[in-house]
């Protein structure tokens, strides 16, 4: 009987640990939904060949408005930045109008102190 308190405790405490996601956890905020949307509508403007300027008010515009970029930046992995530019992820954030603020890391760039905003036609 006590081997069966036991084990359903165990298995209790397993079925909680296991329902908690690790960014949670670790107190990450939970941008992957946002991060995916950006890379999903924003993807001919992040190709890595050739960086290609949003327009304001197309769909990925309006995705970054709407997200956490500064979260988004944070959570991009090495895979992902091997097929984007984090170069790009800047540009996009900073032409779509809401340009990332200074000391924010995304990949391997930081953004400097004064990164301008480009002047539209």
């Amino acid at each position: 009987m006590m081997a069966i308190k036991v084990i359903l405790r165990v298995l209790v405490f397993t079925i909680v640990f296991s329902m908690l996601p690790k960014h949670q956890a670790w107190g990450e905020t939970d941008c992957y939904g946002e991060k995916y949307s950006v890379l999903e509508r924003c993807k001919e403007n992040l190709k890595k060949v050739a960086y290609v300027p949003p327009k304001l008010g197309d769909e990925c515009c309006r995705t970054v408005a709407v997200s956490d970029m500064v979260c988004v930046c944070g959570v991009l992995t090495e895979e992902e930045m091997e097929q984007i530019r984090s170069l790009s992820v800047i540009l996009i954030a900073r032409d779509c109008g809401h340009p990332l603020p200074a000391g924010t890391k995304c990949g391997i760039w930081t953004i400097p102190p004064s990164l301008p905003m480009r002047a539209r036609p």
